[in-house]
């Protein structure tokens, strides 16, 4: 039997996100998955459903399932971005447009509760347009009854700061957070256990929640052959962001959890988790996740889930 604590901090903790490479399934295959998965008894380890605005209108092809299923399907929006503040504005309304058309379509059986976008690049070195930026989009979404999640590179501490700082100071800001991408098709897209321990530490320290996307299929580190590249694991992230929320860890700590390989260095019972000597109750890590860590997207429920049951968690 899984234990408590661990089963908290994995609640809703995969966003399902089947469409994107590697995997990259088509539509049928992967609201086929994730339909299926929300019958299974790992269910609850299931969060959102993750679909680019742009290909919402597909889900049409699911009504019937769609309308005879108990719970909602929640969809976490992958917005369209642009390479300028004008491109992004343009596609926030498109995106709006076709999040506006599945709701219609679809009614309270389709629940789209998170929008997720990049921000143009260039945008980060001009805290001031970021901040009228970032009051647009914020009100956009509010309206739209959505959360806002928005991805920038975490290699540049100062911007990072500018862009936590801008969040913090949106009407909306409850609503907002950031999104850290933890890998991709090649070694250079995972950032190094460095650069994640710094932008988890500064999330941390302005209270912005975090959600994490790709690269994370295992719950420990490893390194991957075909890619050349050190794979993070998600235990090792929401572990740090529970006892980085709980303890008052430097960056140096934080990075030592996220780079542990040994699995005996962690520890799970009901009353509460552990790295090494670090506690966090099960009360605490319930409230981690609620406030600091969310969710990461991966494009497998299973290989996280087998991974777990191979090291006796799950």
């Amino acid at each position: 039997m899984i234990a408590q604590s661990l089963q908290t901090l994995l609640t809703g903790v995969i966003d399902y996100a089947g469409l994107f490479p590697p995997a990259k399934l088509p539509m049928n295959q992967a609201m086929g998955n994730y339909l299926r998965y929300r019958a299974e008894p790992d269910a609850w380890m299931l969060g959102n459903f993750v679909c680019p605005a742009a290909r919402l209108g597909e889900l049409a092809a699911f009504s019937k399932q769609i309308a005879a299923s108990a719970q909602p399907i929640r969809i976490s929006a992958l917005g369209r971005g642009g390479a300028s503040g004008g491109e992004f504005m343009a596609g926030l309304d498109a995106d709006r447009a076709d999040i506006d058309a599945c709701r219609e379509r679809h009614g309270g059986k389709v629940v789209v509760a998170v929008l997720e976008t990049k921000l143009p690049v260039e945008l980060l070195s001009y805290e001031h347009r970021l901040r009228d930026l970032l009051a647009a989009v914020a009100e956009a979404t509010v309206i739209s009854r959505m959360a806002l999640f928005l991805e920038a590179p975490p290699d540049d501490v100062d911007r990072l700061d500018g862009l936590l700082s801008a969040i913090q100071e949106t009407p909306f800001a409850a609503l907002a957070g950031y999104k850290l991408r933890m890998g991709g098709l090649e070694a250079s897209a995972f950032p190094s256990c460095s650069r994640v321990a710094l932008a988890l530490a500064q999330c941390l320290r302005a209270g912005v929640p975090m959600k994490a996307t790709a690269g994370l299929h295992h719950p420990l580190p490893r390194f991957d052959a075909d890619l050349q590249a050190r794979m993070h694991g998600f235990i090792n992230l929401f572990l740090a962001g529970v006892l980085g929320q709980v303890h008052p860890l430097s960056p140096t700590t934080l990075q030592e959890i996220l780079e542990e390989e040994d699995p005996c260095q962690f520890s799970f019972t009901d009353d509460h988790l552990a790295w090494r000597d670090l506690k966090a109750t099960t009360e605490q890590v319930a409230q981690a996740g609620r406030t600091s860590l969310l969710s990461f997207g991966c494009c497998s429920f299973d290989e996280p889930r087998d991974d777990l049951r191979a090291l006796g968690w799950l």
